[in-house]
C-alpha cells in the first residue's frame, strides 16, 4: 500500500530502473545483432523478458501514480515519461521477435552499427533520466552536464538516421528479391524508432525541468 505522502523519490527511482532495463535490453539486442546467432532461443528470451519487466515497471509506476496526493513532477509528465521509456523497450524487442519471425539468417554491417548506436543512446538517456531527480540543483556544473546529455542523445539519433538513409540507399540498389528488402526496411525503422524514442525521452526530461526549476 502506497503512502498518501511518500518522500517522491519512488518515482525517481522507477524511472531510474525502467532506463536501465532499456539499456539492458538494448544491449541484448546488439549481442544478438553481433552474434549472428537469431535464433538463439536464450538470447530472444532474455529480450523478451526484459520487455516483460518494462511491462511491470510501467505499471507499478502508474499504479503509484493512482495512490499518491502529492507528486513530484506533473501526473500527466509522469505518464508520458515512464510511457515513452517503456515504448524503448516495446520496439527494440519487437526488432528480436520480427528477426526471428522472418527467419532472418545473416546481419549486415549497416544492421549492427545501427544496433550499436542504440545502445549509445539509451546509455545517454539513462544518464540523462538520473539527472532527473536532482533538478533542483541549480548548480552550474549540473545544468551544463544536462544539457550536454541531451545533446548527446540527439548526436547519436542523427549518426542512427545517417546509417539508415545510407541503408535504403543501398538496399534497394542491392538486388535483393522485393520481400528480404521489405524485411529489412521494417528492422532499420523499427531501430530507428527506439532511438527516436531515446530523443523524446531527453527533450522530455528538459522541459520538465524548465517546469519545476
Amino acid at each position: 500500500m502506497f503512502g498518501l505522502l511518500p518522500k517522491n523519490l519512488e518515482f525517481f527511482d522507477c524511472f531510474e530502473r525502467a532506463a536501465a532495463n532499456a539499456v539492458h535490453c538494448a544491449e541484448l539486442l546488439w549481442d544478438l545483432a553481433k552474434s549472428g546467432e537469431i535464433n538463439n532461443f536464450d538470447r530472444q528470451g532474455a529480450i523478451t523478458e526484459a520487455e516483460h519487466v518494462g511491462d511491470r515497471i510501467t505499471h507499478e509506476t502508474l499504479e503509484r501514480l493512482e495512490k499518491t496526493y502529492i507528486t513530484p513532477i506533473d501526473r500527466d509528465d509522469i505518464h508520458r515519461l515512464i510511457s515513452r521509456i517503456d515504448d524503448v523497450v516495446d520496439a527494440t524487442e519487437a526488432v528480436a521477435q520480427r528477426m526471428m519471425y522472418y527467419k532472418i539468417t545473416s546481419i549486415s554491417d549497416a544492421f549492427r552499427n545501427q544496433c550499436e548506436v542504440l545502445v549509445k543512446a539509451t546509455r545517454l538517456m539513462g544518464a540523462t533520466v538520473t539527472t532527473l531527480r536532482h533538478m533542483k540543483d541549480r548548480g552550474r556544473k549540473a545544468g551544463i552536464s544536462v544539457d550536454q546529455l541531451i545533446i548527446d542523445v540527439h548526436t547519436a539519433e542523427e549518426e542512427a538516421d545517417s546509417i539508415h538513409h545510407k541503408f535504403l540507399g543501398e538496399l534497394f540498389e542491392s538486388g535483393l528479391d522485393a520481400f528480404q528488402v521489405i524485411k529489412w526496411k521494417e528492422l532499420h525503422e523499427l531501430v530507428e524508432e527506439a532511438i527516436d524514442y531515446c530523443d523524446d525521452v531527453a527533450c522530455m526530461i528538459r522541459g520538465i525541468m524548465l517546469k519545476n526549476m
